[in-house]
């Protein structure tokens, strides 16, 4: 195993090639309902009315692809049990077929949450919601990139959801106009190891929303998938995001939003959030994780030396957030530790995202 130590005492320029890679996640501050809430579907309490919404939707890819062709937002509130979800989804048809608990509901238009509470891009949750309030709820102890495998049997305990519709389900034959999806999502159902993971005043966690659309047909009154020309597979899907992924993939959790909670109540000004350090930190172990899977896909081995990595090591370290960067490598595995620039806190990530933060020792 080879490792590779870049430390202070070289490279003292600005790290201008990382800030071209990171591209901040969006941020929603998430603040506490003044109310109590009916999961109805509708909206229609105060603190709904004060919540912001969400920038509306753009293509998980980002600026590559067009706008969407439908409109979608979210807004969200949270109190001392649970965190609430609102979307709205313009739609012209609303279907859905699928009433079976944990069929996969993505295969229809559909809305989908991921959270990760602790941002380390393991064990995370997802819930898919369609138009009528059918759900297929999951637990990824890690990403499908790296081997992991849903858990579709896991439930999201108490889990309260509602749906309402302006327009009719199902009928081909009318124009309709949107579908409100009203969520409430438990704290101690989405906790790990017995521990609630309750939020605190400006504590964040990663999250995303997705909106899955289909192009569809109909045929004999009855909406399905639209096949692709030669009538063998489907047309591809179109994929509505929060915050862009910048590739196909949902997956990916370092790419998600950060929820920041707020423990003012809900109509309270807005508040800057200026990213902590220790996140611009995981960022650049991102960027190397990334390059490293790249590699690997080009070479059938991991690189055991950040030259070969296409990163611009004459700029390491970046004296803005970070004093040393060490990597081992073998070549199946690889371990990135990078301690940011306080000296207080070292970030690991291995080639299975496996994220962790520990209190570094003395240089």
């Amino acid at each position: 195993m080879k490792k590779l130590l870049l430390t202070g005492i070289i490279g003292l320029k600005l790290c201008t090639s990382f800030s071209q890679v990171i591209t901040e996640p969006l941020q929603y501050h998430c603040f506490k309902t003044a109310e109590s809430l009916k999961i109805d579907g509708k909206l229609s309490e105060s603190s709904w009315q004060k919540a912001q919404w969400t920038s509306l939707f753009i293509d998980i890819e980002g600026d590559k692809k067009p706008k969407p062709l439908q409109a979608t937002k979210a807004k969200m509130l949270w109190d001392d049990k649970y965190l609430y979800i609102a979307a709205e989804l313009e739609e012209k048809h609303i279907w859905a077929y699928q009433n079976k608990k944990d069929q996969i509901v993505f295969l229809e238009n559909d809305f989908e949450i991921f959270i990760d509470p602790d941002g380390d891009a393991h064990n995370y949750f997802e819930l898919e919601v369609n138009a009528i309030n059918n759900t297929f709820d999951l637990f990824l102890p890690k990403p499908y990139r790296d081997g992991g495998n849903a858990l579709i049997n896991w439930d999201i305990k108490k889990l309260k959801t509602a749906v309402n519709i302006e327009g009719t389900v199902n009928n081909a034959t009318d124009t309709d106009k949107r579908w409100t999806v009203e969520i409430a999502i438990p704290f101690t159902s989405i906790s790990l190891d017995n521990d609630v993971l309750k939020p605190q005043d400006l504590s964040y966690w990663r999250v995303n929303f997705s909106r899955v659309e289909w192009n569809h047909d109909v045929k004999a009154g009855k909406y399905s998938r639209q096949k692709n020309a030669n009538g063998e597979g489907f047309l591809p899907e179109y994929n509505w995001v929060w915050s862009p992924q910048g590739k196909i993939n949902m997956h990916m959790p370092e790419n998600w939003g950060y929820l920041v909670f707020s423990d003012k109540k809900v109509g309270a000004e807005d508040f800057n959030f200026p990213l902590p350090n220790i996140e611009k930190v995981k960022q650049i172990a991102w960027d190397i994780y990334h390059k490293q899977k790249k590699y690997f896909a080009q070479n059938q081995h991991y690189a055991k030396d950040l030259t070969l990595l296409e990163l611009d090591t004459s700029l390491f370290p970046n004296k803005e957030f970070i004093q040393n960067i060490e990597l081992e490598a073998t070549s199946q595995t690889f371990f990135i530790s990078i301690v940011d620039k306080e000296g207080s806190n070292k970030i690991t990530l291995n080639q299975d995202s496996l994220l962790k933060i520990s209190k570094s020792k003395s240089l």
